[in-house]
């Protein structure tokens, strides 16, 4: 089985038999069998009192219980993650918005950072050329993008089509975009584990103190008359062990990825040539398949703190009506050839892309926002 090739990708893509890319990683924890790993934790209520994400699910035909550990929007960002690790590296070329701010500290922000990437209000909030965004030729042609002619986006920020976009911060009607591409990985059989979390201190010091901050006075023991605090909130003393989140055990892991190429077929691109639309089409393809490839190609991922997971094995394959399925590989280096082919073929075929950032600045409104946050936000309620 040889890797994918540009020329098997544009074959699929003309293929209306061809639904779509599937991608299943199967994993075990990275301490094996039987050790803990910990999915991420939400607030508990009290029809339910999990700090994990449960669920029935349909596996093998029969019901299993499951454990959620990365949600399709997380699995996401650890693609634009990588493939912003990638640009910088200098690995590859693409349309980018780039917004800088050079105050109190300086901040870079992409739209590959933005939560509603081409559609962001920090695009809304920003400049160009001394003008504001959305009133320049680039920023009124982001606003009327659409599935007819997505043709700004491929332009100026393809990972908008690629994992969706919604222009929810601006009046009137907006396009949505929905991702073409989605992921998630969870954990079957879970187990809920337990453990008791405490602190303990070299010293162990004891008593309190009064005053805030890093300006505070000490009171030994048994003191009275004034207001104290105990020690442990500004991390002195010891803490009891008390109940904690205490992870899970599982029989396996799987991640489940899709790229939907019924839905890579209803983007548009207004007065592109068909063969161009193809090219365009491709381009979005691979830059999905890259990274897919730069944020899970390799033996393993780590999702977060206590959850290392190994990969046992993993299958690429296109599916089919029928349920028919071509298996193909692809590893990072070859998501790498594979995405440098399509772009240049889509050049050669004329498709507008502008490969240089797109240099925005903050209003000057967005930029008080900025220094306030970044220096001054942590000590305002003091």
């Amino acid at each position: 089985m040889t890797s994918l090739s540009l020329t098997s990708l544009l074959d699929k893509l003309r293929d209306p038999e061809f639904a779509l890319a599937r991608i299943i990683a199967t994993y075990q924890p990275g301490g094996g069998p039987g050790s803990r790993v910990f999915p991420p934790t939400f607030p508990t209520s009290s029809s339910d009192r999990s700090a994990y994400l449960l669920e029935e699910r349909i596996r093998d035909g029969s019901p299993r219980q499951a454990v959620v550990f990365d949600q399709v929007p997380s699995q996401a960002n650890r693609c634009t993650e990588a493939i912003k690790s990638a640009h910088q590296a200098g690995l590859l070329q693409m349309p980018m918005l780039r917004l800088t701010h050079r105050g109190a500290v300086q901040v870079v922000i992409t739209g590959l950072d933005a939560p509603h990437r081409a559609f962001d209000a920090y695009w809304r909030d920003s400049v160009l050329n001394g003008e504001k965004f959305d009133k320049t030729p680039i920023g009124k042609a982001l606003q009327k993008a659409s599935l007819k002619d997505a043709t700004a986006l491929l332009q100026y920020d393809p990972a908008t089509l690629v994992y969706g976009g919604w222009n929810s911060h601006r009046k009137g009607h907006q396009e949505k975009f929905p991702r073409f591409y989605s992921s998630e990985i969870v954990g079957w059989d879970p187990v809920p584990g337990t453990r008791k979390a405490g602190r303990m201190d070299p010293l162990n010091l004891t008593g309190a103190r009064s005053g805030e901050g890093d300006e505070w006075d000490y009171l030994p023991p048994g003191s009275k008359g004034t207001k104290a605090s105990r020690l442990s909130e500004i991390g002195h003393g010891n803490i009891a062990p008390n109940d904690a989140h205490g992870g899970v055990t599982i029989t396996e892991a799987t991640r489940l990825s899709t790229l939907s190429l019924t839905a890579v077929r209803r983007i548009h691109f207004g007065d592109l040539s068909q063969e161009a639309e193809l090219a365009a089409h491709a381009l979005l393809v691979a830059f999905a398949l890259l990274g897919d490839r730069l944020a899970f190609g390799s033996a393993g991922v780590w999702l977060r703190s206590g959850c290392d997971l190994v990969v046992e094995s993993e299958s690429l394959e296109w599916i089919g009506r029928g349920g028919v399925v071509e298996p193909f590989t692809l590893s990072a280096d070859g998501a790498l050839k594979l995405y440098d082919e399509a772009l240049t073929a889509a050049l050669d075929a004329e498709v507008p892309l502008h490969l240089d950032p797109i240099e925005l600045t903050p209003s000057k409104a967005l930029a008080a926002a900025i220094d306030f946050s970044m220096t001054k936000a942590d000590s305002a309620g003091e």
